[in-house]
Order: structure tokens, then C-alpha cells, then sequence
């Protein structure tokens, strides 16, 4: 699977724009629906990678934005990554 900057990007301003603290990735899978066609896991995989990147944590089933998460969604501009 390859990574989509743009999902990525929609991931985390899912996660800042919601007024909880923390989403299920079927609540995020479901905010997102309808503007991306994802793949079976492709959010999972996604949020893991982000995970990696330190701009999301898990919380058990749950999963939230971290510091370095809020300071990447500052400098990111929409839509400006390339989709292969």
C-alpha cells in the first residue's frame, strides 16, 4: 500500500477538528468516506504510519493527535501533495 499525504493530511484534521479528545479509526474511516475511496485498513495503516511520524498516538482502540501533530497540521497546505 502506498502512503497518500493528502489521506494523511485529512487524518489529522479529522482528529483537530473534532470536538473529542480522541476517535475509534471506524469514526474516522466514517468522517472520511465519502471524500476518499480507502482501502480495507487503509486508515490503520495510515494512523500507524502517522504513529511512526509521532503525530498521532494510540489510546487502545482509540487514537489522538499529539504536539508534533498540531505543529505539522500549522505548516501543511491542502491538497498540495501529488497523488500518484
Amino acid at each position: 500500500m502506498k502512503r497518500d499525504m493528502n489521506l494523511a493530511l485529512a487524518i489529522l484534521k479529522t482528529l483537530e477538528e473534532n470536538k473529542a479528545p480522541h476517535l475509534s479509526e471506524f469514526d474516522i474511516e466514517a468522517a472520511l468516506k465519502a471524500a476518499f475511496d480507502v482501502p480495507n485498513r487503509g486508515i490503520g495503516y495510515h494512523l500507524n504510519l502517522m504513529a511512526d511520524a509521532n503525530f498521532v498516538r494510540s489510546m487502545g482502540n482509540d487514537w489522538r493527535l499529539t504536539w508534533a501533530g498540531h505543529d505539522f497540521l500549522k505548516t501543511a497546505v491542502p491538497n498540495a501533495f501529488e497523488t500518484p
